[in-house]
């Protein structure tokens, strides 16, 4: 959340709740026209009430909120800055108000829009530059529309509403009860532009190439190549990946703060892919910690546009939804609770992938053949030509079986058996052995396939 300065007015940013917040919140919450105008139907009795409040506001998994803080500095005559700076500081990032959507509705593109601006700060555009900034933030979580419900006589706030582009759709009669009285209620909307579909640095547009390719690098092929089919570098990486896989390394990382049980070299991988196909959504099996989601959603976040990643997982661990939906970057990813191979989910999932053009998936969830194989029957068929279909742990076939003491999976009953009988009945698909041979050390040997046609 920044600062913003365009077009006059009032300089403000929104940030989130803070603890020294909470008792201008009090006030406005206590203010017995703030309750009219803005239709609360209870006060605050004191701070903790308010701070319960904001806990149920920031912990909605389908809401917003935002403080709206002051950026300007007070007037103070340069012979005392130096008395008032600590004053000042305190003035630069002041609440004068509070901002929310309720009520997401990421499926359809809509939401439920709230502002309050206290009386001293209002007239002087800072609630045009929080309305602005919030409908930015709306577009970056794929948002078309913003709802908001006006009190019928609160003739300011309807004034204010249709000056920035809401139009009345309606009015609901009746629809508000205060003080033993029925009020009318004004519903409006408005539409938002699309978010920018290019990136924001110049690359060249796979959208024009049947079959992108992966990023340059820095070493000859013929060394690549030479390195893959060395039988010393080969066996010693085998053996290595055996001894790792004792003292759980690929538990020894994280992704922009999540746990993301994944080794560094395909990380660097999906990058690589990433970047060169430019999805605009990535699918993926197997939630656990969600640090594989956050990393899809930095990098759709890099590319820019309205891309997303879906998570699915027979049993989101209620701290990991929080710690995900809590995250900065959760307006990317939706999360859906199930089994991956469970007819209703493959079809929300192709619900999802109806309104995409370029499509990728990796699978990463239960690893027996079996599921495997049900998993690339309902996925396979929504990765579009020119993208990947990734499928890890393909790597369990080559390990030995004391490996998997407590699995059901193992040698011969294998993300990379059920891969293996896959590409026999499908030539649509071919393991993408150039990206095989840079990476060397991977969960996923034969496990990158590439939709060719």
């Amino acid at each position: 959340m920044r600062p913003d300065h365009e077009g006059g007015g009032a300089a403000i940013r929104l940030r989130p709740p803070e603890a020294a917040d909470l008792a201008r919140l009090l006030d406005w919450r206590s203010d017995t026209e703030n309750q009219r105008l803005l239709m609360w139907r209870t006060g605050a009795a004191g701070v903790d009430d308010v701070a319960a409040w904001v806990a149920r506001r920031t912990g909605d998994p389908d809401g917003w909120f935002a403080i709206v803080a002051s950026d300007e500095a007070a007037d103070v005559p340069s012979d005392d800055a130096s008395e008032h700076a600590a004053d000042v500081a305190s003035y630069k990032d002041e609440a004068i108000g509070f901002i929310q959507m309720t009520r997401i509705d990421r499926v359809d593109g809509h939401a439920e829009l709230g502002l309050m601006i206290a009386p001293e700060s209002r007239r002087r555009g800072a609630g045009a530059r929080a309305l602005a900034l919030a409908e930015g933030e709306a577009r970056r979580r794929g948002l078309a529309k913003l709802v908001i419900e006006v009190l019928a006589d609160n003739a300011g706030a309807l004034r204010f509403w249709t000056a920035r582009g809401f139009r009345r759709i309606g009015v609901l009669r009746g629809h508000h009860q205060r003080a033993g009285r029925r009020h009318d209620v004004v519903l409006m909307e408005k539409a938002l532009p699309a978010a920018p579909e290019a990136p924001a640095w110049e690359a060249p547009s796979p959208r024009a190439e049947a079959s992108p390719a992966l990023p340059p690098i820095a070493n000859e092929t013929a060394a690549v190549t030479a390195m893959a089919a060395d039988p010393e570098v080969r066996a010693l990486r085998d053996r290595l990946f055996d001894l790792m896989g004792k003292h759980r390394y690929a538990y020894n990382w994280t992704w922009f703060g999540r746990p993301i049980i994944q080794l560094p070299q395909d990380v660097l991988a999906m990058q690589a892919l990433i970047l060169a196909e430019q999805p605009d959504l990535i699918i993926e099996t197997g939630v656990a910690h969600g640090g594989s989601l956050v990393f899809s959603a930095s990098m759709l976040e890099l590319l820019g546009g309205a891309g997303r990643v879906v998570g699915i997982d027979i049993d989101i661990r209620a701290h990991n939804r929080r710690a995900i939906e809590a995250h900065p970057l959760a307006h990317r990813i939706s999360l859906i609770q199930g089994s991956s191979i469970d007819e209703g989910v493959a079809a929300a999932v192709r619900e999802h992938a109806r309104r995409a053009r370029r499509v990728m998936v990796c699978l990463d969830s239960n690893h027996t053949h079996d599921h495997v194989a049900r998993e690339l029957g309902l996925y396979a068929p929504l990765v579009t030509p020119g993208q990947h279909l990734v499928v890890f742990d393909t790597a369990i076939e080559d390990l030995p079986p004391s490996a998997f003491p407590d699995r059901r999976w193992g040698p011969g009953n294998s993300p990379k058996s059920a891969v293996r009988d896959f590409l026999a009945h499908n030539p649509a698909f071919t393991v993408d052995r150039d990206l095989e041979a840079r990476l060397l050390f991977t969960v996923a040997p034969e496990g990158y396939l590439k939709r060719v046609a």
